[in-house]
């Protein structure tokens, strides 16, 4: 189980850093494996690409000058995307990131390099979490990035994380509201409730959708249907935690099911009513 710090702050009050939270929660029986960053990247900025030239010297390099807030540095970049007028991520002399990367300044074939413009793969972020566009490029940060702050916190990505190695006795611990009153009881903190308020209308579903149930093995199906969908990206607050969690955003309908099965505990599908034919059965599969 892996918690994300900034998701179950959102129920319980949390003053104590990572660290410090993990070991309290092995205090009282519930182990864990790692607790750290979900970025573990150090000197990191937001720039702007003023400049971009071809290397003179190569067929893919190119010669940057990036505004980084406080100077503006030469960088000498190989990413294809790279453009003027882009904001971008930054590491500057002395970064470290993650598989002990260490960015120096120095020459690039000839040329003064003080620092790397930055994939999301160079700051850890796995390529499951990518577009097409970020997995052969540098990630390109939105127009109201400001140079020289910080791009992790930009992203919403300031995050920490801990991966619980839960015992099968706490199964009540596997969702974030379950881990907020772990948390509240160890700290003496109030639990806010989860908001279920919700529109419905006066239709009877039972009218033109029907569930029918096979077997004994499904104990308790419930159904609701959603109109008026539309499917597109996540806000970034929903695919931040997603992630953070270790689960790949995909689209709005299937993040929300994902992030509503983490915060409560409970499994949950969405099905297209388009395609289900006014049912759903629940039988016992064929071999």
């Amino acid at each position: 189980m892996k918690l994300s710090k900034n998701f179950v702050k959102d129920y319980v009050d949390i003053d104590v850093d990572v660290k410090t939270l993990a070991e309290d929660m092995t205090r009282v029986g519930n182990e864990y494996d790692e607790a750290e960053k979900l970025i573990n990247a150090t000197n990191l900025v937001i720039g702007e690409v003023l400049t971009c030239e071809a290397h003179p010297d190569s067929d893919h390099l190119h010669i940057c000058t990036v505004d980084v807030g406080k100077e503006t540095l030469n960088i000498v970049c190989g990413a294809p995307n790279v453009k003027k007028g882009q904001k971008v991520i930054v590491a500057l002399d002395g970064a470290e990131l993650p598989g002990g990367i260490k960015i120096k300044k120095g020459m690039i074939r000839g040329q003064e390099s003080n620092g790397m413009i930055c994939s999301l793969s160079e700051i850890g972020i796995e390529s499951k979490y990518q577009t097409e566009e970020d997995k052969t490029g540098i990630h390109v940060l939105g127009n109201d990035a400001k140079p020289g702050e910080d791009p992790i916190k930009y992203m919403g990505l300031d995050d920490e994380v801990i991966d619980f190695d839960l015992t099968a006795n706490r199964g009540d611990l596997l969702s974030i509201i379950g881990m907020a009153y772990e948390i509240g009881a160890i700290y003496d903190k109030k639990v806010k409730d989860i908001d279920l308020s919700h529109k419905e209308n006066n239709e009877d579903i039972n009218n033109n959708f029907s569930l029918n149930i096979k077997t004994d093995n499904c104990k308790v199906f419930l159904a609701k249907r959603a109109l008026n969908v539309e499917i597109k990206e996540s806000p970034e607050f929903i695919k931040n935690r997603l992630i953070a969690s270790g689960i790949r955003p995909i689209n709005n309908v299937v993040d929300i099911s994902n992030y509503v099965m983490l915060e409560t505990g409970q499994p949950l599908h969405f099905y297209d009513a388009d395609r289900l034919k006014r049912k759903i059965r629940s039988k016992n599969g064929r071999k």
